[in-house]
């Protein structure tokens, strides 16, 4: 099985419609991650200790499953754009300043 997931805009091309294809037995480290889920290592690191995010250990380095991975940033996605869209009907309603 394999997942297709938009590049984010950080790692796109000049097309900007970029698309990666990733096995979905891949495995990522938490700079990878990182740069997917468009966060620190550090808070990368912390959905790791709070057991968050699934990972196995490799030497010294923890390595991320790439399925359940995948599957969270799907659903960081969806979170943070309901997130804006709530916080831009505060703003019109003159519930929310910057």
């Amino acid at each position: 099985m394999f997942y297709a997931i938009t590049t984010p805009p950080f790692l796109m091309g000049a097309d900007d419609q970029s698309v990666g294809l990733f096995p979905a037995s891949s495995e990522w480290t938490v700079s990878q991650a990182a740069k997917l889920l468009d966060m620190s290592e550090a808070c990368v690191n912390e959905l790791l200790d709070i057991g968050i995010l699934e990972f196995r250990q490799d030497g010294g380095r923890c390595l991320l499953k790439g399925d359940r991975l995948l599957e969270y940033e799907a659903d960081y996605r969806d979170k943070k754009e309901a997130m804006a869209e709530i916080t831009q009907w505060a703003q019109e309603m003159g519930l929310y300043d910057d």
